[in-house]
C-alpha cells in the first residue's frame, strides 16, 4: 500500500514537472506557426491564444506512466481503453489543426466508444437509478455508449473560459483516483495520477489570463477518458461491493458529471426551442451567464469548482443509496437554480444595456 502511495506522489510529481517543461515549448511553436484560437464574437478571449495543451496533458501523462511499472499494468490491462483515449486525443488535434465536420467525430467517438464496450468495459445495471437495475446486452452498449460520446462532447463543450474544463477534469479525476485507491485497483490509481499532474502542470498556464489552451486535443481526450473510467470503476466496484457499494460509485460518478452534462443538455434543449440547430456556437453556457453577471474567469471558475466539490460530498455522505434518484434529482434541481437565477439576470442585462442606449440617443 505505502509502495503505490508512494508510486503515486512521484508519478504527479514526474507528470507535472514534464508538462511545466513542454508547455512553454509548445506556446512558442504555436505563435510561431500561428497556430492560435484566434477571438470572434461568440468566445470570451480578445487575443489569439495557443490551443495545443492536449499535447503537453497527454504526452506527459505517457512519460509518467511509462516511468512507472504499474502504470504498465493498467495499460496492459485495459488496451483498448487506453488506446482509445490516444485516438480521441489525436481526433482532437486533428480537429484544432483541421477543423474537421462534427459528423467525422461523431461517428469515430462513437466507434471508440463501442470498442471500448466490446471490450467489456460497459455498465451492466444502473444499480437502482430510477428503480432500474440489470439491463439487458443491447441496453449496456447504447447507455455506455451513450454516456461516453455525451461526456466527452459535454467536456469539449465547457471548455469555454480559462481555467475551467480543466480544473473540473483534474477534480474529476482525483475523485476516480481516490475510489480506484478504496477498490485496491492501484495499477489505475497510478493512470490517474499522471494526468493529476499533467493538469496540474497545464493549469498554471491556463488560469487567466490564459497563456495556452487545453483545445480540442485536451478536452476530447480527457472527457473520454473520465466517462470511460467512470465506467469502468463502477463494474469493479460491483465485483467488490465490500469495499464500495456499487451504488456508491455510481452516484460519486454522476455527481462528477452533473455540470458539464446538464449545462449541455440545458445548452442543447433552449436552442432547439428557439429553431436553431444545438450544435449552434452561442454563449449561453453556464460560464457565459457567470460572466454576464459580472464575474471574472477566476471567480466563475472557483465558484464552479466550489458547486462540483459541494454536489460530490453530497454523493459521499448521503446516508442511503436506496434514495439515489432523489439524491440525482436534488443535484439536478440546484444546478437549475443556478442557472435560471443567472438566465433571468442575463435578460435584465440585455433591458439595462438597452435602456442605457435609449438614455444616451444611440436607439431611434
Amino acid at each position: 500500500m505505502n509502495n503505490y502511495i508512494i508510486q503515486l506522489l512521484l508519478t504527479i510529481v514526474a507528470a507535472a514537472t514534464i508538462s511545466l517543461i513542454l508547455i512553454p515549448q509548445i506556446i512558442r511553436f504555436s505563435i510561431k506557426f500561428k497556430l492560435v484560437d484566434k477571438p470572434d464574437e461568440r468566445k470570451v478571449h480578445k487575443t489569439p491564444v495557443p490551443r495545443l495543451a492536449g499535447v503537453a496533458i497527454f504526452f506527459s501523462a505517457i512519460i509518467a506512466v511509462l516511468l512507472s511499472q504499474s502504470g504498465l499494468e493498467a495499460v496492459s490491462r485495459w488496451p483498448i481503453l487506453f488506446s482509445s483515449v490516444g485516438l480521441l486525443f489525436m481526433l482532437g488535434i486533428w480537429d484544432d489543426l483541421k477543423n474537421i465536420s462534427a459528423r467525422l467525430r461523431f461517428v469515430l467517438q462513437i466507434c471508440s466508444a463501442v470498442a471500448i464496450a466490446t471490450s467489456g468495459i460497459r455498465l451492466t445495471s444502473l444499480y437502482g437509478i430510477f428503480g432500474i437495475y440489470e439491463l439487458g446486452t443491447i441496453a449496456q452498449y447504447i447507455i455506455s455508449v451513450l454516456i461516453m460520446v455525451g461526456v466527452t462532447n459535454a467536456f469539449n463543450l465547457i471548455d469555454g473560459i480559462d481555467g475551467l474544463a480543466g480544473g473540473l477534469a483534474l477534480i474529476s479525476i482525483t475523485v476516480l483516483s481516490a475510489v480506484a485507491l478504496l477498490l485496491q485497483q492501484y495499477a489505475l490509481m497510478i493512470i490517474f495520477a499522471a494526468y493529476m499532474g499533467s493538469l496540474t502542470g497545464f493549469l498554471r498556464y491556463n488560469f487567466s489570463p490564459a497563456r495556452i489552451f487545453m483545445g480540442d486535443g485536451g478536452s476530447l481526450m480527457l472527457g473520454f477518458l473520465i466517462s470511460a473510467s467512470g465506467i469502468l470503476l463502477i463494474e469493479l466496484s460491483a465485483q467488490t461491493p465490500e469495499l464500495i457499494a456499487p451504488a456508491r460509485t455510481a452516484l460519486v460518478i454522476t455527481a462528477l458529471l452533473v455540470i458539464p452534462v446538464f449545462d449541455t443538455l440545458r445548452v442543447f434543449i433552449s436552442r432547439m426551442l428557439k429553431g436553431y440547430s444545438p450544435f449552434k456556437p452561442d454563449k449561453t453556457h453556464i460560464h457565459h451567464l457567470f460572466l454576464v453577471a459580472g464575474l471574472n474567469h477566476r471567480k466563475t471558475c472557483y465558484f464552479l469548482y466550489s458547486f462540483a466539490l459541494f454536489l460530490l460530498l453530497i454523493a459521499v455522505f448521503v446516508p442511503n443509496t436506496d434514495y439515489m434518484s432523489t439524491v440525482i434529482i436534488l443535484m439536478v434541481l440546484l444546478f437549475h437554480i443556478i442557472t435560471e437565477i443567472l438566465r433571468v439576470n442575463q435578460g435584465v442585462e440585455k433591458w439595462l444595456k438597452i435602456i442605457r442606449k435609449m438614455e444616451k440617443g444611440e436607439l431611434v
